[in-house]
Formats: C-alpha cells, sequence, structure tokens
C-alpha cells in the first residue's frame, strides 16, 4: 500500500513542473494580432460597427465619420459587403473588432497609411519600449484641408502611461511627420476624449474636429465639455468650448439668482446643467445650435428648486463660432 502511495507521489512531482511550465507559457504567450489587408475611410453617413460577444450575442455601436479603420477581410452577406475592422472604442479605451458595412470604393490599399509601430516610431521615448507600444492603441480620422490633401489626425491611448495624446501628422514626400499634440491626463475618475468626429462645418473644405472631453475639478464639479477645433498650418486652433453636462455642486452663492440672458447661469454655483448640440444649415455650412437646461440647487436639498430653458444659435464670424455666454 505504501508503495503505491509513493508511486503516485512521484508521478505528481514529476508531472508538476511540466504542468507549471505549461501554464507559464500560457499565461505569457500573447495572441496574434491579426494583420490588416487595408484601410477605410468613412464616409459621411451613419455606420454601424456590430461586435460579437462572448456569449454569441452582438452590441452595435455608431462609428464617427471622417475615421480611418483598419481592414482585416472582406465578405458578401445579403448582396452587401462587410468588411472586418478595427476600432478602439474611446468611451472605454478598449479595442474592438467587429464588421460593418462598406463601399469598396472606400478601401485604400496598406501602403497608404504607416502602421501603428511606425507611428509610435515617429512619437519616440517612451512609445518605443515594448511593455508601452504593447498597450497602446491608436485612433485614426483624416481631416479635409481646403489646400492639399487630408491630415491624418491619430488619438493615441496608453493606459498604462495614464495620458493619452491628439497628434496631427502631416503628409510630405510619401511620409507623414508629426506635428502639434494635445496631451490628455487619465484616471479613474476622468477618461480622456470620450467622442470625436470630423465634419466640414464652415463650408471651405477644411474640416473641423469635434471632441467631447469629460472634466472634473472638485468632488461635486464635473461634467463633460464639448470643443470643436481646427488644424491650421498643423497646428490646433480652438473655435468654440461649451458644456454639456456641468454640474456645480461644490459650493453655492448667497442667494439663487437667475441671470439674463439665461445662457450667463451655465455653470454657476448651486447649478446643474444639461445639454446637447446639434448643427443646423447656415450660408456654406453649418452652425452649432445648443439647446438645454440649467436647474438651480440650495444646500441641502436634493431637488431643483427652479430651472431655466435656453437655445441658442452659435453662427460663424469669419474666425470662431460665436461663444455661448
Amino acid at each position: 500500500m505504501k508503495s503505491r502511495i509513493l508511486l503516485a507521489l512521484l508521478v505528481v512531482v514529476v508531472a508538476l513542473p511540466g504542468a507549471v511550465a505549461a501554464k507559464e507559457k500560457n499565461q505569457t504567450q500573447a495572441p496574434h494580432s491579426p494583420t490588416p489587408i487595408g484601410w477605410l475611410v468613412l464616409p459621411p453617413g451613419s455606420h454601424n460597427l456590430s461586435v460579437p460577444e462572448p456569449d454569441f450575442q452582438k452590441v452595435s455601436r455608431n462609428l464617427a465619420q471622417g475615421a480611418l479603420l483598419p481592414v482585416f477581410k472582406t465578405k458578401q452577406k445579403h448582396g452587401a459587403t462587410l468588411g472586418q475592422v478595427g476600432a478602439l472604442n474611446l468611451e472605454t479605451g478598449s479595442s474592438e473588432v467587429g464588421w460593418v458595412e462598406i463601399n469598396e470604393a472606400d478601401l485604400k490599399p496598406l501602403e497608404t497609411y504607416p502602421s501603428d509601430s511606425e507611428l509610435l516610431r515617429l512619437l519616440g521615448s517612451p512609445y518605443l519600449e515594448d511593455f508601452i507600444a504593447a498597450h497602446t492603441d491608436i485612433a485614426r480620422f483624416l481631416v479635409g484641408q481646403a489646400q492639399g490633401p487630408p491630415t491624418l489626425l491619430c488619438y493615441v491611448y496608453s493606459a498604462p502611461l495614464l495620458m493619452a495624446k491628439l497628434v496631427i501628422f502631416t503628409p510630405g514626400h510619401g511620409k507623414y511627420l508629426p506635428g502639434a499634440a494635445l496631451n490628455i491626463l487619465l484616471s479613474e475618475m476622468k477618461a480622456g476624449i470620450t467622442s470625436l468626429e470630423v465634419k466640414d462645418l464652415v463650408g471651405d473644405g477644411s474640416a473641423c474636429v469635434i471632441t467631447k472631453e469629460p472634466f472634473r475639478e472638485q468632488a461635486q464639479t464635473y461634467g463633460t465639455t464639448l470643443r470643436i477645433r481646427r488644424i491650421d498650418s498643423t497646428q490646433f486652433q480652438d473655435l468654440w468650448v461649451v458644456p454639456i453636462d456641468f454640474h456645480n455642486l461644490s459650493q453655492y452663492g448667497p442667494k439663487m439668482q437667475i441671470l439674463q440672458p439665461p445662457e450667463q447661469n451655465i455653470g454657476a454655483p448651486g447649478t446643474v446643467t444639461t445639454g446637447e448640440v446639434t448643427y443646423r444649415p447656415s450660408g456654406k455650412g453649418l452652425e452649432p445650435f445648443w439647446k438645454g437646461k440649467v436647474e438651480f440647487f440650495v444646500f441641502g436639498r436634493d431637488s431643483a428648486i427652479d430651472s431655466v430653458e435656453i437655445e441658442k444659435a452659435c453662427p460663424w464670424d469669419g474666425q470662431r463660432f460665436a461663444p455661448l455666454r
């Protein structure tokens, strides 16, 4: 009996190193990323990305106009052409692979745009470190210019650095060179950019970059800013900055006061502002239209004691869009 027990223990001891080695190999061996076969330039319009889930379900989200996506393969289904593409979900900071209906005319050869590794090499340290490079994702967008080819705009998201970077890459002599960049801090309480789209709002061929950017100043002072920028001479130029969500309940005024005009109340102490921005035709382009409300609170009371509704168009004045307030 004792000999059988000793033999069983010996088998376990001999097998254990191999099992541990196999486990360590499985833990350290990273899955191979699919290799792109080309690029997809998303034209104007709505584009739904269908992402398969582990439970055989599918989730769908809208892809922003102007996005430049790597394409891994294509297929025909019900008379339509579908492309398997990769996209960075800006709200979660995670990369997704899914299917989107495409027009084959919008596909570009792989050599048309630089690879992720080439872009990271151009950015230099710390993106040259293997660990940082492996945990950095890039969302690409083409921004039309009135003169010359489109600019390549990249949102470089690196969770280990707790930082994202919005970088301009300009084409020239068959290459893309990095230009101006904006650093955007990340944290558990504050994301970077949660939405980015490209629209020609002015109507002159130079597109605008529209982003939604969360902020937090104090525990009860936080929200989301919508910002319209333009890329002018390889630089970022702010054209319009407005809040679409603004909680300012970290402080209260000595008494509740409703200012005139009503948009002056946006972001005031003791208020919660919620709004949305749409775009309506104006001249050759589009003008942003802000619609929302401001609710007024007093200390110690959970519900608002008053509110005002606000609607305001902000036309183009030749240099930028008119301020909201």
